[in-house]
């Protein structure tokens, strides 16, 4: 049984309207650019780096109100600075550490850094980042980080396990922590 659908007092049937759809996902998805391939990022070693400063990141997630804690931290010639800041609207753990990543580096940046090595615990993050293809939930992030590490003279993405990153991840803990208490104020009398 065929069924007809109304917009607008226009009538479709079900068929073309899937069929339009499937089309329009595929134009899409052809689309997608991939972001244009950078001569230092080609060149970025997985090693250390003579006077790299080393770059961690981390985040924790709340699913109920989607708010995420992000942690960094960075260590340039000895000296080690952390970092953290909440996120709202973060849709998944790993965009949450998408985020963090990106965050670190703007701050790398800023501070005005030009060597670095990121690591994170989060393996599909650095694979989405060595080898330029990503989860749809992480297309922007990986980008907006692809981009940014053009401004660097050198930039490498490592992972490491979730032991040598706890410095970062209690950052990302303590800042969700407290956004949340920040959210949910109790009665004193």
């Amino acid at each position: 049984m065929r069924k007809n659908l109304v917009f607008n007092d226009h009538r479709c049937s079900s068929e073309d309207v899937r069929s339009k759809a499937i089309a329009a996902a595929r134009e899409w998805n052809q689309c997608q650019q991939k972001p244009s391939a950078d001569p230092k990022r080609a060149a970025r070693p997985l090693m250390l780096i003579a006077g790299a400063a080393t770059v961690r990141s981390d985040a924790a997630w709340n699913e109920v109100n989607q708010i995420a804690g992000l942690g960094w931290t960075i260590n340039d010639d000895g000296v080690c600075s952390s970092f953290s800041a909440p996120e709202h609207f973060v849709r998944s753990p790993l965009m949450a550490e998408g985020l963090a990543l990106r965050r670190a580096i703007l701050q790398c940046k800023e501070i005005g850094i030009s060597k670095i090595r990121c690591e994170s615990d989060s393996s599909t993050l650095i694979k989405s980042l060595n080898l330029e293809t990503s989860a749809a939930e992480l297309y922007g992030v990986v980008t907006d980080i692809i981009e940014l590490a053009s401004s660097f003279d050198s930039i490498s993405f490592v992972w490491i396990p979730r032991e040598r990153n706890v410095v970062a991840d209690g950052l990302a803990k303590l800042v969700l922590s407290v956004e949340l208490a920040i959210m949910t104020p109790t009665n004193i009398e």
